[in-house]
This record gives C-alpha cells, sequence and structure tokens, in this order.
C-alpha cells in the first residue's frame, strides 16, 4: 500500500484539500441560506445549479486538459472554486449564489478530471484498482472532515467562507510542486443515450435515482436537521454519518453484487431506503439522536451504492471497448437526477413542510422499485458468473480510466537522450541511426524495444534492416521487438513478415504469432500473409504457428468479461482463419482443421462445416467418379476419428455436420461414434438427449445412434 501511495502522495494532498474545503462549502451554504432566512424553494433552486455546472464540466473537462495542460487547468479551477466560496459569503443574493454553484460545480468536475487522468497515467494495469480505491477513499475522509470544520466559527459571519477558501487554494500548492508531468489525453465520447438505454434499461433509470436520491439528501439534509434543533457539532456528526455510510456500505453491497443476482439485491436496497426514509423523521421527533444517525448512515450508504451498481448493471451488457463511453453516458444521466433531486425536493418541503423530504424519497423509490419489478419480469438475470465486477466508485464527475474493467492503455514512455539522438539521425542519415539502434540495443537489452518503436516511425528507416539490427545484438528480444514495432507502425506490418518469413529466424511461429496479436484488428491477415510466403516450405511450421495463435486467442477468451467473449465471435474467427490457410495450403486442410479444433475446442463443428465444404467444393471441380466420392468418404472418416478421440464431447455435433453435407456417409458415422473407446454408451446417450429435436438428418443420426446403444447393452 505504502509502495503504491508514496509516488503519488502530492496529487493525493491536492485531492485531500480540495475536497475538505468543497465538503465544507456543500454543509455551510445550505445552512447559511436558511440562516438569512432565503426561501426553500430559492434555496433548492441554488443546490440544484451545482450539478448543472457539474454537467457542463464533465462534458468540457477533456477538452480543456488537451490544450491548457493539467496543472494550468487545476490551478485555475482552484482558484475560481476559491473566489467563488468568498463570493457566497460576501454577498448571499439567490441569483449570485446559484451563478456561483454553476462555477463551482464547473470547477469541481474539471479538478476531479484532472486528478483522475493524472492518477490513471501513473497507474499500471495491476494496481489501478488499488488506485481508484485509495482515491475515493481520500474524496470521501476529506468530505468527512469538512463536515465538522462547521464549528470552528459561527455561520453568521464570514470566517467558514474564508476558511473553505483558503483550503480550496491550498490545494493548488502540492500538485504544482510535484514533479509528475501531467500526460497526453484523448478526448472521450460517449455513447448515444438511446443506444445505452436499449442496452441497460434498469442501468440508465437507476443511475438517474441515484442522482435523484444523492443530490437530495446531501444538499437538503442540513436544512431538516437545523429547523429541528440539531446544530452545531450536532448537525457535523448527523452530515458526517451520511458520509461515514457511504463509504462503509460499499464493502458488503460489493460482496452481495458479486456474489447474487444483482437486479434482486438492486431490490433490496430500494427497499431499505424506502424503510429508512420512513422511520427517519419519526425517529428524529422523539429525539432519539444516535438512531436516526444510524438510519442516514444507512439511507445515504445505500444510496451512494447505487451509482456503481448501476454502472454495473449496465457494463453487464457492454463491451470492454464502450466501457468509457457508456461512463460517459450514465454521468451525464446522473447529473440530469442531481439537478432534479434539490429541485423537486425544495418544491415537497415548501408545500408540505421540511420533513416531506423523506416523503419525497418515499415515492420515487416505489417507482424505481416498480420498474425493476418490471425488468425482472421482461427479462431473465444474468447467470451470476457472468455478471460484471462492482467497483466502488463516487460520481465525481470524470470518465475514470482507473477503473479496472476499462481498457488498459499503455502510457507512452519517456525517452531516453541515447533514443533523442537516434531519432534525429534517423531523418539525415538511416544508416547511422540504425546502427546507433544496434549500439545501444547490444548495451541496454531493455531499451531495444523503446528504441524500436521511436525508429519505426521515421518514414526514411526501412523496417526489416532495423529489426534485423536490432535482434542481432538483442536476440533474446526477438518478440518483444516485432511486437513493439507493429505496435508503433502497423502499416510495415507486411513489410516486417516477409522478411521474417524469408529469413527464418529463431521463434519464427513466436515472431509471427506476436505480430498478429498486435494486430487483433486484422491478426488473421498477418497469419494469412505469413502463410502465403511459407506454402513451399515445411508444414510443420505452418501448423505450429496455427496451434500457437488460436491457443492464445482461446487464452485470452478464457480472460475476458461474458459480454466481451461473446462479442469476440470465436467461431467465426476460427473459421474464418481456417478457411484463409487452408485456401493457401489445400493438402493439408484436414491438419489444419484439426490443429484449429483441438485449440480452440468450442469451434470444432464450424471449422468441421468449413472443412466438408472445401471437400465438396474440391470434388465439384473436379470429374466425379466413385474414387473421388470414396476420397471423401475416406477424408471424414478419418476426420471424425480424430475428433473422437481427442476431442470426444463434441463428436456429436461434428458427426452431424459431416452427415448434413454427405448424407452417404450417416451409417459410417454412426459406426465410427458407435464403436469408438472414447464414448461409451452413458456418455453417448446424454449427448443425444441433450439435442433439440429437428427432422432433419440429424435427427435420424441420433435416432439410429441410441437404437444401436439399446442394442449393445442388452447385448452386454
Amino acid at each position: 500500500m505504502i509502495t503504491t501511495i508514496k509516488p503519488l502522495f502530492l496529487l493525493l494532498m491536492s485531492c485531500f484539500l480540495l475536497m475538505t474545503g468543497y465538503g465544507l462549502s456543500n454543509i455551510l451554504l445550505p445552512v447559511r441560506m436558511q440562516n438569512d432566512g432565503i426561501s426553500i424553494d430559492n434555496i433548492g433552486m441554488v443546490l440544484s445549479m451545482l450539478s448543472v455546472g457539474f454537467l457542463v464540466g464533465s462534458y468540457y473537462s477533456r477538452k480543456l486538459l488537451q490544450r491548457v495542460g493539467h496543472i494550468r487547468i487545476f490551478a485555475m479551477c482552484g482558484s475560481l472554486t476559491s473566489v467563488a466560496i468568498l463570493l457566497s459569503g460576501l454577498f448571499p443574493d439567490p441569483i449570485l449564489l446559484a451563478i456561483m454553484r454553476v462555477v463551482t460545480g464547473f470547477c469541481m468536475a474539471c479538478t476531479n478530471a484532472t486528478l483522475d487522468s493524472w492518477l490513471s497515467f501513473s497507474a499500471t494495469e495491476k494496481n489501478r484498482g488499488r488506485i481508484l480505491s485509495i482515491n475515493q477513499m481520500v474524496i470521501m475522509s476529506a468530505q468527512f472532515l469538512g463536515q465538522f470544520l462547521l464549528n470552528v466559527a459561527p455561520i453568521e459571519t464570514m470566517t467558514l467562507f474564508v476558511i473553505s477558501g483558503i483550503l480550496l487554494s491550498l490545494a493548488i500548492t502540492p500538485i504544482v510542486v510535484s514533479k509528475q508531468k501531467g500526460p497526453i489525453i484523448e478526448d472521450s465520447e460517449s455513447m448515444s443515450l438511446m443506444m445505452i438505454i436499449k442496452l441497460s434499461p434498469l442501468g440508465v433509470v437507476s443511475c438517474f435515482y441515484c442522482g435523484v436520491f444523492y443530490s437530495a439528501l446531501l444538499n437538503m439534509l442540513p436544512i431538516v436537521a437545523n429547523d429541528n434543533g440539531i446544530k452545531g457539532f450536532n448537525l457535523s456528526i448527523f452530515m458526517g454519518s451520511a458520509i461515514i455510510g457511504a463509504i462503509l456500505l460499499q464493502f458488503p453491497v460489493a460482496y452481495l453484487s458479486d456474489n447474487f443476482d444483482r437486479r434482486k439485491i438492486m431490490l433490496g436496497m430500494v427497499l431499505t431506503i424506502i424503510t429508512a426514509a420512513v422511520l427517519i423523521p419519526i425517529l428524529i421527533s422523539l429525539n432519539l439522536f444516535y438512531l436516526s444517525l444510524l438510519s442516514i448512515a444507512l439511507i445515504t450508504g445505500v444510496v451512494a451504492c447505487l451509482y456503481p451498481m448501476s454502472m454495473s448493471e449496465t457494463f453487464d451488457k457492454v463491451v470492454k471497448e464502450q466501457i468509457l463511453s457508456a461512463m460517459a453516458s450514465l454521468l451525464f444521466i446522473y447529473a440530469l437526477g442531481s439537478i432534479t433531486g434539490p429541485f423537486l425536493a425544495s418544491k415537497a418541503m415548501k408545500w408540505f413542510g421540511n420533513d416531506a423530504l423523506f416523503s419525497f424519497i418515499v415515492v420515487f423509490a416505489i417507482s424505481l422499485l416498480a420498474f425493476i419489478l418490471l425488468r425482472m419480469k421482461q427479462r431473465p438475470a444474468l447467470p451470476q458468473e457472468d455478471q460484471d465486477h462492482f467497483v466502488m466508485q463516487t460520481p465525481s464527475g470524470v470518465i475514470s480510466e482507473l477503473d479496472p474493467r476499462t481498457d488498459y492503455v499503455e502510457p507512452a514512455f519517456e525517452q531516453s537522450a541515447e533514443v533523442d539522438v537516434a531519432v534525429s539521425l534517423a531523418t539525415k542519415n538511416p544508416g547511422i541511426a540504425v546502427n546507433m539502434a544496434k549500439a545501444i540495443a547490444a548495451k541496454d537489452p531493455q531499451n531495444a524495444t523503446h528504441l524500436a518503436a521511436a525508429l519505426s516511425t521515421i518514414e526514411e528507416i526501412n523496417i526489416a534492416k532495423l529489426y534485423a539490427a536490432i535482434t542481432t545484438a538483442a536476440p533474446e528480444m526477438s518478440v518483444h521487438i516485432a511486437e513493439a514495432l507493429t505496435t508503433a507502425s502497423p502499416e510495415q506490418a507486411e513489410e516486417l513478415v516477409d522478411w521474417i518469413t524469408n529469413d527464418h529466424p529463431d521463434q519464427l511461429a513466436n515472431i509471427i504469432v506476436a505480430i498478429a496479436n498486435a494486430m487483433p484488428d486484422n491478426g488473421i491477415s498477418v497469419m494469412e500473409h505469413a502463410a502465403e510466403n511459407m506454402f513451399d516450405e515445411d508444414p510443420s511450421v505452418l501448423l505450429e504457428m496455427t496451434e500457437q495463435y488460436m491457443t492464445e486467442f482461446s487464452d485470452s477468451l478464457d480472460e475476458m468479461r461474458p459480454v466481451d467473449r461473446s462479442a469476440a465471435a470465436s467461431e467465426q474467427t476460427a473459421a474464418d482463419l481456417y478457411t484463409r490457410l487452408s485456401d493457401i495450403s489445400p493438402e493439408h486442410s484436414a491438419e489444419l482443421a484439426l490443429t484449429v479444433s483441438e485449440a480452440l475446442p468450442e469451434s470444432s463443428n464450424a471449422v468441421a462445416e468449413a472443412y466438408i465444404n472445401n471437400l465438396v467444393e474440391s470434388d465439384n471441380e473436379q470429374e466425379v467418379d466413385a474414387e473421388a466420392t470414396e476420397n471423401i468418404e475416406e477424408a471424414v472418416s478419418d476426420y471424425l476419428t480424430h475428433v473422437v478421440e481427442n476431442m470426444p464431447e463434441y463428436a456429436v455435433d461434428v458427426a452431424s455436420t459431416i452427415i448434413d453435407s454427405v448424407p452417404d456417409v450417416a451409417s459410417e458415422m454412426v459406426e465410427l461414434l458407435q464403436e469408438s473407446d472414447a464414448l461409451d454408451s452413458d456418455e453417448l446417450t446424454a449427448s443425444i438427449d441433450d439435442k433439440p429435436e429437428e427432422n432433419t438428418i440429424e435427427e435420424q443420426l441420433f435416432d439410429a445412434v441410441q437404437t444401436q446403444t439399446t442394442e449393445s447393452t442388452s447385448n452386454k
């Protein structure tokens, strides 16, 4: 933990000071406005404006960071927020206060985006989830501390506004003196609202309701408490319990979310909100202060958990590449709810009294409860193992790349002085640059990868000569360098493959597969190009390369989220790879089909279908005679025999596919299945019983096998 925090200490310190001052302003402003006699509906309007600025800031923050830079944006926003809180104390007019809340919301969204992108840049794939949790804990604990600063001075004076302004201004100092350099970030676009609503209606609706509940409670609770005689230190404890609940309940809710049907957990959460909202005014009226604290912690904690729960519910339906876009849309939806919450709650409190805040919460929670029940009726639940993980998250106005569910992008490396010199030489004298690269690689093999990537982007450099030079000096880095070159200059991948397949270096298959994996959208094309170059070579290299590519593809599927695995279309990928490679090397068609199938067994049926189609098409191109037909029957018999021996659980599927295309071999397929030692009678019958009953040739096969199974059992 200390190792993780140490290099980020100054950034986290800035975050802590910023959120402490912000936490103080959030409790100070509603209490001060109530003390100044501002009407409850105007208070609600002013407090809603924070989310308007938050919404605008979350949209423009990344664009501003691209243009201006991290340090300048943070300094500007810290300064503006300080000015906004000071002006709010000097001129407590509702219109001016509303404008200052918009400024505060905008600046808080931008500063949080600055800190998050900075932390994301500093994180690794392994520790970014831990850094996200630490950041969230810093934010929540700072806001908790801010509640107690309310007791430092009377609310009628300017002192508390000055203290808040000082903290916000001080927050600039640690980040300015930090040695951390602000990263270059790319803009993030949100997913269309219609698309995300279609993918996950419940995730979108619950996210909106979370904004309504959370903003209404945190903004209007100080007014309710003050109206019921809860003032001074007791008010700080009262609001502090709300923050503590939001921190502590994340852990049990995370466990429940990851181990049970998420919609049932959400149902229980909403019922808890309703129960607590009914109890709180009763407990306060009976002066049961400590029980009311517990209820406040419970209701705000559950509401705070509704936001990450909504995200997880949505991410169950979204592929990994779309998570950041979905996060941006959910943030927009949450902000709309945050604008609505305090405004509507204040109207209810004006018409029916301050305790109507809890009636407002109950009414909205009942409508959310009804929607959850409707969705549970309309769509079956995902299997528990297919649900995405719950990740502790607060709606801080940022699209967090720290979330471990998002795609991790390796930050750009800092070039050494030697690499800078080699790059500058490359445009003037490519030969010298390549020789220098060779020398640097021999001296520092670990730096060879960065060097190769940097030089490959220079137009004057021949990528094949560069690869040859560096790998001669650092042969142990051959695979990593090929991958780095492809990632940096994907347009030169074919040229690199040409050199590698012609020169036949050690680890040929490993290198080609690394290049293919570095181009996930064009990996099969890379494999095809390599196969064309190796057409006349030893087929064992082609088969080794195919097996390794499919094995690594299969391993990557095991690590994927369920929704990403479905989107990967693994069976189609396997069949496509087999088809392209068998077109290049038709004499090895059977070996390629079996190699692909064994590496990714679930694709065996799709690959078998492609293999049979190849046989039939090849037969149609030649003169049809008895010998050709006999050759097909022999080929499919050999193929099924191999499947039965190595992949018995897929044997019936493959046999069905074969018979569908070559009906004449039905009886032979039945005999092969029945005679195989790899399939006993019970297993075969079970496989058959799992098949749908359809009026096809497959059904005839299943009936025949069942009959033979029964006869064989009775004879025994």
